[in-house]
């Protein structure tokens, strides 16, 4: 197994990413790199991030962190003041219609860095048209620029500077991968363009500590070389700073959204060939619609990104990894994945001939072909449950959420229902809400379930919990290992008990208090979390190999 090094550079606010030759401020702190994989905080998007908080475009979509930590709270005490500002205005108005979600942070990206803002390269026709036009995007580009004049937005960076260094330096560690030697990593940028036969001009990983979730976006220079941008928020929140994923999640990142650079474009030539097997689309179309992809084409690129990551994984980490990852792409509906890394194998052991994925495409989409002309039946398209979290609630059609009637008080029972109904009102609506005394009794194996309570006071809970490795006592949770103290929650996924291939994700905790704001605990790309509070002691996946699962 070919391990590599990787050197990450890590510029704290600015980054010379689009256009040549351009007049760039000079920061502290710069590492060389030896790879083109940029590590930042970026002073533009924290700029963009600023309005949008002050405009409650938190409130409004959600896309704010609700996250509560130092720099969040000066950043609130610092421009308060400003939310009048004609930017923070204009912004809330935009964004009401249509300049919302991954537009805005994609065109800081053709901008110079505040207070400036120098339009770098043309803004896409796609950006001018979801902010509503070219001249209504020029307006809001020229109110960011007084913005920043107005609040001396450049001192603020100024001052916090330190906190960017230890943002980045957090996430530097997470991509040092542990193999079988912990002193070596997998230089994920080479791996990813070896694989491919293909280039970009940089890929970058843009931590914003205000956004939630993700977003990615690709520029063309003026060179026609490209820039490839991955802009995220962060997972958890640990001494007083925001963290940004996990090893495994940051690999992912790479391999996976990064692959979108390498498979869009070459799949775009093959559109009307794989047009003709759009009827593959139709068993696993309310999993992907779920999903938010919407048409046989975007359904392609995402089974091909996860094939070719899916294959990296078996080279780099080994058969375990990528036996994993094709596992968990079957519980998201990607059932052709596996028939796409068995073609893979000969794009791999061919190389000789097809020096690039482009030049071996073809060959892809005959795999659709194939796969077309078979009769597919629900065998092909059944796989039991094998977790992660996530899993389970991307099922929400069939969602059924189950409330506890036991706990010891009354009151905090009652704030539990009025919490439950909340988390249904936002992410399961028109999921139905049963007591655990109604779900003992019925037969829920066509449901994927969501169950809220203490071991004690949750009857449904009461009965199924024993059939788990967790151990859940008044002064410690023990898990894989024991965790002692109070206030202590757990997060799982497990399968339905009353069928495999459905699951469950229980919200439990020592306390009937602590299951009250229990989302609030980071979860969801891993089977179980123990927390204190918010903070995570431990999130990991079970060992599935046999069942009942078992901690590792």
């Amino acid at each position: 197994m070919r391990r590599f090094k990787i050197v990450v550079i890590v510029l704290i606010c600015w980054i010379p990413h689009l256009g040549t030759n351009l007049a760039r401020p000079q920061t502290p702190n710069i590492v060389p790199s030896q790879h083109r994989l940029n590590v930042v905080v970026d002073a533009r998007l924290e700029l963009l991030a600023v309005v949008q908080l002050l405009s409650n475009y938190g409130e409004r979509l959600g896309l704010i962190t609700r996250y509560d930590f130092p720099y969040k709270r000066d950043v609130v005490a610092y421009f308060s003041a400003y939310k009048n500002h004609r930017a923070v205005q204009l912004f809330a108005e935009m964004s009401k219609s249509g300049f919302s979600f991954d537009a805005p942070p994609a065109v800081m990206l053709y901008l110079s860095d505040p207070p400036d803002l120098n339009t770098q390269l043309p803004f896409t026709d796609y950006l001018n048209r979801r902010a509503g036009g070219e001249k209504r995007l020029n307006q809001f580009v020229s109110s960011l620029r007084d913005f920043a004049k107005q609040t001396q937005f450049e001192s603020f960076l100024k001052s916090h500077q330190e906190t960017y260094r230890q943002i980045v330096a957090n996430a530097r560690t997470k991509l040092v991968v542990s193999l079988s030697n912990p002193t070596e990593s997998i230089d994920y940028i080479g791996t990813l363009e070896s694989y491919y036969g293909m280039k970009h001009h940089t890929y970058n990983i843009m931590l914003v500590p205000l956004f939630v979730g993700g977003f990615g976006h690709r520029v063309e220079r003026a060179d026609g070389a490209c820039d490839i941008y991955n802009i995220c928020g962060p997972m958890n929140i640990e001494n007083d700073l925001p963290v940004f994923g996990t090893v495994e999640s940051f690999r992912d990142l790479a391999w996976h959204e990064f692959g979108h650079s390498f498979v869009v474009p070459t799949m775009n030539k093959l559109h009307s060939s794989i047009s003709k097997y759009s009827s593959l689309y139709e068993p696993i179309s309310d999993k992907m619609k779920k999903q938010a992809y919407g048409s046989w084409e975007i359904c392609v690129n995402e089974h091909l990104v996860r094939a070719v990551a899916t294959r990296l994984a078996y080279q780099q980490i080994g058969k375990e990894a990528a036996e994993k990852n094709l596992l968990y792409e079957k519980t998201r509906g990607f059932f052709y994945v596996e028939a796409l890394c068995k073609r893979l194998e000969k794009y791999e052991n061919e190389r000789n001939k097809y020096r690039t994925f482009a030049d071996f495409s073809p060959e892809l989409a005959d795999v659709f072909k194939e796969l077309s002309e078979k009769k597919l039946g629900s065998e092909f398209y059944s796989v039991p449950f094998t977790g992660t979290i996530n899993a389970v609630v991307l099922d929400k059609q069939s969602v059924i959420l189950i409330v506890p009637t036991n706990e010891s008080s009354k009151t905090l029972q009652d704030r539990i229902h009025a919490y439950v109904t909340a988390v249904r009102d936002k992410f399961f609506k028109d999921s139905p809400i049963l007591t655990d005394k109604e779900a003992v009794k019925k037969d829920l194996s066509s449901n994927s379930l969501v169950v809220y309570g203490t071991p004690a006071g949750n009857l449904w809970l009461a009965k199924h919990i024993t059939e788990m490795p967790v151990r859940i006592r008044p002064d410690q949770i023990v898990a894989e290992s024991a965790y002692s103290g109070t206030n202590l929650r757990f997060i799982s996924a497990w399968p339905n008990p009353q069928n495999p291939q459905k699951g469950v994700v229980i919200y439990t905790a020592q306390q009937a208090e602590d299951v009250i704001d229990i989302n609030s605990v980071f979860h969801g790309p891993t089977d179980y979390v123990v927390a204190k509070g918010r903070q995570i002691l431990k999130s990991a996946d079970y060992n599935r190999q046999n069942p009942p699962w078992t901690f590792k």
